[in-house]
Order: C-alpha cells, then structure tokens, then sequence
C-alpha cells in the first residue's frame, strides 16, 4: 500500500515538472505577445475609465505593435487556450511527498515493482526532516541576529559594510574582462535601481549605467541585500572620500561659464562635443562667446551609431545637419578646423579623429573636452587615453579617474598628457593602420552580410581603437595588478623630466543646458530615457484632434490640416506612446501621470508633486514635402523627436508640449528625412505601423 501510494506521487511530481516546463515557455513570450499588456490593477482601473478617449497605447497594444493583428490574435487565442488548460492540471496535481525524498527508483523493476528488501517501517526521513527544521530556525535566528546588530550601529559610527572581501573598497577586484568603457567595473542595463540611496550623496545606487548617479559595478551591486547596500558609498563618493578624485560631474551654469572662460587667453585646442541625439540642446548657448573668437575648434558629434539608417548616404546628410547647427550658433567657420561624427562607445570614428589631431593641431598646445552633459565626454576622454593620443607611460599609470587643480572650483578635472606626434611615430602608426585596413575591410564585408540578414547588433558602426607604441609588460611591474602587493599607482608626477613639458589633454565637467530636462529627471527616469541602441522609428497616423504623448515628458497636438499625416518618433523604446483625444487630453495626462502607460515621471506622490508638468508653445505651421520625406524635426527636449510626414503643400498645425517648455525646437531639413519609410504594414485596427529593422539592408 505504501508503494502505491509513493509511486502515485512519482508520477504526480513528473506531471508537475512537465507543467511547469509548460508554464516558463510561456512566461517567456508572454510580456510580448498578449493583445493586452497586463496592467497594475490602477493604471488597468485608469485605462478603462478613460477607454473612450485613448484611441493608442505602445503598451497596451505591444503585442500587435510587434506581431501586427492577425500573427498576435493567432498567438494570443492559443496562450489562452494553454493557459486554461495549465490552470486545470495545476489543480489536479496533488503536492508533491517530502517522503518521495528517500525513494530509491533503482531498487524496483522495469513494471515498478520492488526488488529490494528495503525496511518499509523505516523512520530515518522522519530525524532526518527533524534535524533539517531544527537547522532552518537556528538560521534564521542568526539571520535576526546578524540584522539587529547591523541596526545597533551608532550615529557616531561610519557603518562598515559585512560582505566578504568588499573589494577593500573597490580596489583588489579583478576587472580584465570589464567593459573598457566604464569607470572600474561592468555596467548591467538589465538590473533595475535600487531603493537604496547612497549614503555619501544621496543618489539611489545602480548599476546600470556608469555615467549616472548612484553607480556601482555590477560585481559588486547584484545580489547585495538592501542591508548591505546602505553601508557603502556610491563610486563617485568612493573616490572622493579615499583619493580626493572626482569622477566627471555636472555644475551650474554659472561655474561652467567662469570655468571655461579660464581658457579664453590660453592657446589651446576646443573639442567640443555635441549630442546627435539631442541638438541644439547639447550645445551650449553663446559658446561661441566663451570660447573666444580666434579659438581653434573640432566639432565632434557622438553618439552616431545610434541613429536610424534611413538611406545608404545617412552619414553625410547627419554631417550637414550639424554643420547647420554650428553656423548658427555663432562660432565662425574659419575657427573650425575639423568636423567628426564618431561613436565614443563603440569606437567608430576615433582613430580618424585621433590622425586628424597628429596632422592638423600637432603638439601646438592643450586640448580640452568641452560640452554639456551626457555628449559623451567622458566616453572619448577613456578612449583617447587608451590610444595613440596618451603618452605611453601615462597610459600605463594612469587610471580612468586623476586628479589635477580647477581653478575657482573644488571639482577636479580630469587629463593625460599628450603623446608627441613626431615624424616617426606618425610613419609607425600609418604602417599600423595599413595593416589592420584588410582585415577591417573583411570584418565589415562579414557585418554587411550579417545586417542582410536582419540584426540590427551587426548594423551598428563599429571601430577598434589600438596603440601603436604599447609593449607589454611584466605582470609583475604592470601598475593595474590587482591582486597581492602594492596598490596601483593613480597619479603620475607631473614635474618629472617626462612630464614637465607636456601638452595635456583635459576633461571639463559637463553642464546641463537650460533647455534640457535631464536635470529634471531621477537616475531612473534618465535611464528609461537615455537610448543605449539604434533607436527604432516609431511611426503612427494621426487626424486633427488628436495628441500624441510620448511618455509624460512631451506632447504633440495635431490641430488643423490635412485628413491624416503621420509622425514618426525617435525616442528610447522604453517610452511609451499614448495617443488620446486633444479635448480629453490634459484630464487623462493628469490622472496617468505616474503610471507605466506613461512610465515618466516614475516614483510616489512626493515625486509626482515636485514634476512640473507639460508647458505649451506657440502653435506651429508647417508645409507638406510628400508623403515619403519628413517636411521637418520637431525637438522634445533631450526626451527624443517627432518627424512630420504632411502632404506635398499642405499646411498642418501643432502645439507642443514639454516640461517648463523647455527644448522645443524645430528641425529643418530633418535629420532622419526617410526614417518614416523604415515602418512596417498598417495595423488593423489601431493608429500604429508595425515596427522593423531601424536601417536600410546593405545590398551587394
């Protein structure tokens, strides 16, 4: 009777685990294939409330944004069937034995019959299970221990973290397979931010994303405990606390003009960087001004490869738009030496910009990074370090994070010294370049075939970064060996015969434009914001009457004009789209503020009252150029852009909507004039193109 009764909950267990198996398979396409997202049960409350005037939502209709109606009606009605049917087994299944534990399926036959002369009274399963309670409460009541003790820590005390080996606070990890571009340590997008603020400033830790507040390396932030986490500092503290070093950080306007104009009588190079995901709006106003009117410049604009490529010459239409940009802005165009559109994550286009600073700038004086927030300075600043830009030696040394005097500020600002371009190291690294010309030739034929098939990760531009004059050293002398010994050296001595007379490469603190809304968004919501891949066009039909809201950080009212357009949104897919009635529009933004169908602002009603909500602008008029070319950009802030695709000579109005209004610009010529033909087929029954691949196919 026993074994009837064992052998029954065997095979119980197996359909459990089969149903299980079952139920992860459809968990894991769940989130993208359900016609209807499924909401928390408020915003779910809010979105029937206001069903009638929401004639879109990205999130609730992810599923047909991503499939298109047919493909997503097939799919959801067969995941409801299985669903059903997995609910039924679940109920039937009884639970599974702790006895089953102690069943030895050796010791029976092919037809499951015992051939063992095993002791069906034996009770060893009962001390066994006796024991195992025993060890679970006297774990636990060490865990109640541990915890009242970390909470007994006085005022007067800094607290101590308890980890094992916390790096001695960051120092002794080994980072050889972290990301070259981060400071100390590997970024992880996909770990959500923690609740806990950092105890040094304030800012909830992350480690997402090394260039915002809060951040930690990955190795160290997942899987700490809350517990853990409220006893260390956050790496910009870290470094502050133990080296008096400063990671690159932002500073008011007022510092950044008295900063910069420090410069104004030095004979030195400008490399200002821009944003080509959000200018004007990453170029400071009257810098022109504060550089000076004889200043030598390079114009570098980042973040290339993370624009949509809407046609095979995209490059050199992108380059025009910035050199509009620049002219109008003031700086005259004989003090531009050079203009670079480049990638200082992945490294495309640095190695010219680096040949273009040996032939035209030379070893005449310093250069500095100059720029707002989040263009990328920092980024370049590593790169450059890691190059044939950086003395060697330095290279060796000096570590992602220095230290060197500010004048009128306690911020310290970040250099290297710069490598003398001489004519032999310019003929070896030209020989170097050579070499490596095939197999970069090759390389990037193998990407264009694999783009073909479809994989936006192989369409991305792409560059390597090498060091000619680099050798390679003893581990033992090598000043970055983190494990037993002396610590790493991180700083270099300036007066030095090898330094005394070297032009240095320097990078300022960033500043935040006035018309930006990065300075009014929480770590979190600039990391829903702030795209990391080529950014996905987004095209919708809208007819007047209508407004698009992208997230809660812009708006777009479709006034008068023609029957219909379409808008095009380059933005971060983490943004929803909502699409609504204008005459219902500002109830619904009110009561969804705060809910994932806006996604930002994110946080609880403390965060919510401190949001200033949307500003209009005046209202716009613009004149159709077809209904295959954007007649215009029309510029959110530093949140994204729309492009309006109007019939050929018709005339459409808008009003524009950002927090404060702040960043409302418009673009002409668009900088991505073909991105609305990157759309997919219509999807029936909504206002929504399907989405596809964000580049033109290589063809060949």
């Amino acid at each position: 009777m026993r074994y009837l009764t064992v052998r029954k909950e065997l095979i119980s267990h197996r359909i459990l685990s089969r149903l299980i198996h079952t139920s992860q398979c459809v968990r894991t396409i769940d989130p993208d294939v359900l016609e209807e997202k499924a909401l928390d049960a408020r915003a779910r409350q809010l979105y029937d409330r206001h069903k009638s005037a929401i004639l879109y939502s990205s999130v609730v209709e992810s599923s047909k944004l991503n499939l298109g109606y047919v493909k997503s009606k097939i799919l959801t009605q067969k995941l409801k069937a299985q669903q059903e049917k997995l609910t039924v087994d679940n109920v039937r299944v009884k639970p599974f034995s702790l006895a089953l534990k102690y069943w030895d399926e050796s010791k029976k036959d092919f037809d499951g019959k015992v051939i063992s002369d095993a002791n069906p009274n034996n009770t060893q399963w009962k001390t066994d299970l006796i024991n195992e309670i025993s060890n679970s409460k006297k774990k636990r009541q060490l865990m109640r221990e541990m915890q009242d003790r970390q909470t007994q820590i006085g005022d007067e005390d800094e607290p101590k973290p308890f980890t094992n080996y916390w790096m001695n606070d960051y120092d002794i990890y080994d980072d050889s397979e972290s990301d070259a571009h981060s400071q100390f340590g590997t970024p992880d997008p996909s770990v959500p931010v923690s609740k806990v603020p950092c105890y040094g400033c304030g800012s909830l830790l992350q480690c997402a994303d090394s260039s915002l507040p809060g951040y930690l390396p990955s190795e160290l932030f997942k899987g700490k405990s809350p517990a853990v986490l409220k006893t260390v500092h956050c790496q910009r503290c870290h470094f502050l606390k133990n080296y008096n070093t400063a990671i690159n950080m932002n500073v008011s306007s007022d510092q950044y003009v008295e900063m910069i104009s420090t410069i104004e009588d030095k004979f030195a190079l400008a490399i200002l960087m821009i944003d080509l995901l959000d200018f004007p709006c990453s170029l400071w106003p009257g810098i022109a001004a504060i550089l000076g009117k004889k200043r030598p410049i390079f114009v570098v604009g980042n973040k290339v490869d993370l624009l949509p490529k809407d046609s095979p010459g995209h490059i050199n239409h992108v380059k025009r738009c910035l050199e509009d940009c620049i002219a109008n802005s003031g700086i005259a165009s004989t003090n531009v030496k050079h203009m670079a559109l480049i990638s200082a994550q992945t490294g495309y286009g640095v190695e010219e910009l680096i040949t273009k600073l040996h032939n035209i700038w030379q070893y005449k004086g310093d250069v500095y990074l100059v720029g707002c927030t989040n263009v990328g300075k920092s980024t370049l600043f590593n790169a450059l370090l890691r190059s044939d830009y950086c003395k060697v030696k330095a290279s060796n040394i000096i570590q992602k994070a220095t230290t060197s005097p500010w004048p009128g500020t306690t911020i310290r600002l970040l250099k290297f010294p710069i490598l003398r371009p001489n004519d032999h190291r310019l003929y070896e690294r030209t020989m170097r370049l050579i070499s490596l010309s095939h197999k970069r030739a090759a390389e990037n034929q193998l990407r264009a075939d694999q783009a073909r098939l479809g994989k936006v990760e192989h369409a991305t531009l792409i560059g390597h970064i090498g060091q000619t004059f680099q050798k390679p050293e003893d581990e033992a002398n090598d000043s970055f060996n983190m494990g037993k010994g002396a610590p790493p050296v991180l700083h270099l001595n300036e007066a030095s015969d090898d330094y005394a007379k070297s032009k240095w490469c320097f990078d300022t603190p960033g500043v935040v434009h006035k018309e930006s809304i990065l300075s009014l968004l929480t770590t979190e919501e600039l990391l829903l914001t702030l795209p990391k891949k080529m950014i996905l066009p987004r095209t919708f039909v809208m007819k007047p009457g209508m407004s698009l809201f992208l997230a809660g950080v812009g708006r777009v009212d479709y006034l008068n004009g023609a029957d219909f357009i379409r808008i095009t949104v380059y933005a971060s897919p983490k943004l929803p789209i909502l699409i609504v009635k204008t005459d219902e529009a500002e109830t619904v933004y009110s009561e969804m503020l705060g809910t994932e169908l806006l996604a930002v602002p994110v946080g609880d009603a403390e965060r919510l009252d401190k949001w200033p909500g949307l500003s209009a602008s005046d209202i716009f008029t613009f004149r159709g150029e077809g209904t295959e070319v954007s007649a215009c950009d029309v510029l959110l802030s530093s949140a994204g852009w729309v492009g309006l695709i109007i019939p050929e000579n018709e005339e459409a109005e808008f009003k524009i909507w950002t927090p404060e209004a702040r960043g409302i610009f418009v673009r002409r010529p668009s900088l991505i004039p073909y991105g609305g033909n990157l759309r997919g087929g219509r999807i029936r029954g909504t206002l929504a193109y399907r989405t596809r691949l964000p580049f033109v196919k290589p063809t060949g």
